[in-house]
């Protein structure tokens, strides 16, 4: 889909380009007829081709920017949260102002309301010839209706019916009335409607001004020749056109009074057309398919280019569409692909990333707290070892992609999770997928912190309204407690909902930090960042599965809270958006878990 900016330059690019031909080729050349259907069809041509998308070009399978997934953070230990690492939004209460936009908005007004003047005043000159015909005397003079009337000052006609006042008879009566006639038979009063229509949606255009002066000139022109056919004398006809000169009609109407004078007087003694004039009319055939080739085609958008693949081997080589390329390159190749596509199909691009990562490392941790890393059972001490052969031996890519999948029996306690977190801080290997039989969530371990080796537990501001505590007992109780208020115990469902409430902060009781976020479309929105946080205790003796449901039922409520933004912004579901869109709701609505390591607690 163009830009305004360039539909703009085209249309009067093409409109130039076949109103030259006409001056050129077609001006006192070609008979009347054809002059006028070239005129409109050259006004009509210049505002359809621009318009047009025509996929003929061949184009490289188009690729948008890699995506890259936010991950969703577990932090303990500390009181700050660790957010995706994304472009940083514009942060203000004061949104900046866009000036781009806001010349684009300026520009639509000034256009739609020009169009709107124009049609009113068209509308208006109307409306003045019909009450014009009402008051009328009309009399039916086969083939058209004369209407006189005292406030006609100077002939015309409009459709099928002939205008006419005071003060014309005789022979110069007749003459008006031949020529007028000549107007009606040609329908010329509807070419100029069809002309006015135009010009008022592409009043920005110089050149359909100048088409519109022509059209009216060659009619002229056309009348007079039937007058003069008809045997009149050039010398009287020539004074009666005199004589009407200075008089007045509306200028959408066919009269004697325009004043093409000088032309009209040259027009009268020309009696033969230009040699070739059938080949003048074949000649614009190739003028207009340059213009459709130019400003018409596009390149070709089947299916089979809006995907492109990018494949990553293990020794870290990296091809697009199986072009091998440089690391480095791959934004700058996956851009120039981009662009050669209409902008209206780039939200439909996508890009498809095949590597060959190192398998997951695969825990296992059983009830008795024995634990296997890839089905061999490994001691606390082996496992931190081998994860760290693990780790020395992935690049740098391939580390940002690895996960660890932890699983474990439903009835283990979440001691012995605890310890083996513990080995995956020290490796490190952050990232962790915990495993169910009924579901599984992903979380960011927080590193680290202090001189000892160890995560130090948090403890959460009781009276906080930014902290909501969520306890889970060792029977699998869910305790919810926010600010002073007393603990309430919570079915899953119930903590999903109490947690997407707690996030959207709809009464704005906490403290917020608005932001501006720029969308993929363009459009920039301001949205009230909540740092509210949810801080998740866990009784050692908890069982595993119950801990899983437990982050499961959390990320629900963010995902809720997710999906409202989502059908705000974009109307539709947070799973139905975009990859660049998801990333934007998840700036908007970031997950602020922090998860204490498992400690007994009263409640």
């Amino acid at each position: 889909m163009k830009t305004p900016y360039l539909y703009i330059i085209e249309v009067c690019l093409c409109s130039g380009v076949l109103l030259g031909l006409y001056r050129w080729l077609f001006e006192r050349r070609v008979p009347f007829r054809a002059c006028r259907i070239y005129l409109l069809s050259a006004v009509a041509l210049s505002a359809v081709i621009p318009a047009l998308h025509i996929p003929v070009y061949p184009a490289a399978p188009v690729a948008v920017a890699p995506f890259v997934a936010p991950v969703e953070s577990e932090l303990v230990g500390t009181a700050e949260f660790v957010e995706p690492v994304m472009a940083a939004p514009v942060v203000g209460t004061l949104r900046a102002l866009d000036w781009p936009r806001l010349l684009t908005d300026a520009m639509r007004m000034v256009y739609v309301g020009a169009v709107c003047v124009l049609f009113g005043w068209f509308i208006v000159r109307l409306v003045y010839i019909a009450r014009l015909r009402r008051r009328a005397r009309l009399t039916d003079c086969r083939g058209y209706v004369l209407a006189e009337h005292a406030a006609v000052r100077a002939p015309f006609s409009f459709l099928r019916t002939v205008y006419l006042g005071d003060g014309f008879d005789g022979h110069r009566r007749v003459i008006i009335l031949h020529h007028e006639a000549s107007h009606v038979r040609h329908r010329h009063s509807v070419e100029r409607i069809v002309m006015e229509a135009m010009l008022c949606v592409l009043w920005f255009n110089p050149f359909v001004w100048v088409a519109a002066r022509r059209l009216r000139e060659v009619q002229e022109w056309e009348a007079d020749r039937d007058v003069l056919d008809g045997g009149c004398d050039l010398t009287e006809y020539r004074m009666t056109l005199f004589s009407q000169l200075f008089g007045y009609n509306p200028d959408m109407t066919c009269g004697l009074s325009h004043s093409f004078t000088k032309n009209r007087f040259l027009m009268m003694t020309r009696n033969k057309w230009g040699r070739f004039a059938g080949w003048r009319l074949a000649a614009a055939l190739p003028f207009v398919g340059g213009m459709l080739c130019l400003c018409g085609f596009t390149t070709r958008t089947t299916d089979d280019y809006k995907t492109a693949t990018v494949h990553i081997a293990s020794d870290g080589s990296v091809t697009l569409n199986g072009r091998p390329i440089a690391k480095e390159e791959l934004l700058d190749f996956v851009t120039a692909e981009r662009e050669k596509f209409a902008e209206a199909d780039r939200k439909d691009l996508t890009v498809r990333i095949v590597s060959e990562p190192a398998e997951n490392p695969r825990i296992f941790i059983a009830e008795n707290g024995s634990v296997t890393l890839n089905g061999n059972a490994v001691t606390l001490d082996a496992l931190e070892s081998e994860l760290k052969a693990f780790r020395a031996g992935l690049s740098t890519e391939k580390l940002a992609d690895t996960y660890v999948e932890l699983s474990s029996a439903p009835a283990t306690p979440m001691s012995a999770v605890a310890e083996v977190k513990e080995v995956l801080r020290r490796v490190p290997l952050l990232k962790i997928r915990y495993r169910s039989d009924e579901c599984s969530v992903s979380r960011m371990l927080s590193p680290v912190s202090g001189n000892d080796g160890k995560v130090k537990v948090i403890a959460p501001v009781p009276n906080k309204r930014n902290d909501l505590l969520v306890f889970v007992d060792k029977q699998s109780q869910v305790r919810v407690k926010s600010g002073g208020s007393q603990s309430k115990i919570m079915s899953l469902k119930e903590l999903s909902g109490r947690i997407a409430d707690f996030v959207s902060d709809k009464a704005g009781k906490a403290k917020q930090q608005v932001t501006l976020f720029e969308l993929p479309d363009g459009r920039t929105v301001d949205y009230p960042v909540s740092r509210r946080a949810v801080f998740l205790s866990i009784d050692p003796r908890t069982p595993y599965n119950s801990f899983v449901s437990v982050q499961t039922a959390i990320a629900a409520g963010f995902d809720a809270v997710r999906d409202e933004v989502a059908r705000k912004w974009f109307d539709k579901s947070f799973a139905a958006l975009t990859d660049a869109e998801r990333q934007v709701v998840w700036r908007a609505v970031p997950m602020n878990v922090a998860e204490a390591e498992p400690q007994p607690h009263a409640e």
